[in-house]
Formats: structure tokens, sequence, C-alpha cells
């Protein structure tokens, strides 16, 4: 049962946790500034390297996933494909919420346009 969660998590987890950014990132900037503070940053930064923890590990897991394949022998290749799939998803998703936490840390906020 391990094997089966470690691989969907390898797979979506990186897509997840830059959902779960953006939604984050959204909220915090909106909360504060609704009640006027605009000390939103360390918040920011704590939520940016959380989830891009979280993105690196779905690589990761995603790599563990791959290796336990070729040594099980993936006589169809879905659970190969799923794990290099995986592998890059989870890096493209760690440069995107590196690159979404950037933009919200350099961007000034509560700004009226």
């Amino acid at each position: 049962m391990a094997r089966p969660l470690l691989m969907w998590y390898g797979f979506l987890g990186g897509a997840a946790a830059w959902a779960l950014q953006l939604v984050l990132g959204y909220g915090i900037e909106d909360s504060a500034c609704s009640q006027g503070s605009s000390d939103t940053k360390s918040w920011i930064v704590a939520v940016t390297l959380l989830l891009g923890a979280v993105a690196l590990g779905s690589s990761g897991a995603a790599f563990l996933t791959w290796r336990w394949a070729d040594r099980r022998g993936d006589a169809r290749g879905a659970v190969t494909f799923l794990a290099l799939t995986g592998m890059l998803a989870g890096l493209f998703f760690l440069v995107l919420i590196a690159l979404g936490g950037l933009q919200l840390i350099s961007l000034d906020s509560c700004r009226q346009g």
C-alpha cells in the first residue's frame, strides 16, 4: 500500500504544492491588505519554502518509485512513466513555486492601482 501512495505523491505532489502556494499566497496578501498591514514577507517566505520542499520531496518520491519499478521489472511501463513524469513535474513546479514566491516578495503589497 505504501508504494502506490509514494507513486501518486511523486506524480501529483508538485502540482498540489503549487496550487496551494497560489491560494495561500493570495490569501495572505489579501488578509493583510484588508487589515491595513503590509508585513507579510515572513509568512510568504515560510509558505514558499515549505511548499517548495513538498515539491522537491515529490521529485524524490518519484525517483524512489522509478528505482523500485526498475528493480522489480515494470512490464507495462506505467509505473516507470508516472515516476519519470513525476520527477520532471516536481522540478517544474518547484521552479514555479520559487518564481511565485519571488514575485510576491518583490512586489509592493497593499498598493491601490
